[in-house]
């Protein structure tokens, strides 16, 4: 692949990434030795988004299997969890667009118990 393509690639999955989490691309130049993540939510600075955009990820993978095996309706949403030998704590892997939906319906529910956001 042209590196003109992969560039943009992963400038699409930032952008897109911003959009379904209702943040903002950190842009950076051309100056990558600034360490920041990728998108930033302003209502919420404890996440750290960073986004990577590669040919294949073997937890991609083993998603979709999750995805093929268990999810028989059209509602099933897929989770993955992974944790290698002496990590300390899990990892949950699931799709972007259900964890745009998680994020939309936490803020509702400040709306609902604050009246506001």
């Amino acid at each position: 692949m042209a590196k003109a393509k992969r560039s943009q690639r992963w400038k699409d999955l930032e952008r897109a990434t911003a959009k379904a989490l209702g943040g903002n691309r950190i842009l950076r130049g051309s100056d990558f030795s600034k360490s920041e993540p990728d998108v930033d939510i302003e209502d919420m600075p404890r996440l750290k988004v960073d986004c990577k955009a590669h040919k294949r990820f073997a937890h991609h993978t083993l998603l979709q299997e999750v995805k093929e095996k268990y999810c028989k309706r059209k509602n099933d949403i897929p989770i993955l969890v992974t944790k290698h030998e002496h990590q300390v704590g899990a990892c949950v892997t699931i799709s972007l667009d259900f964890f745009s939906e998680l994020l939309e319906e936490w803020y509702q529910s400040l709306e609902d118990i604050s009246g506001e956001w």
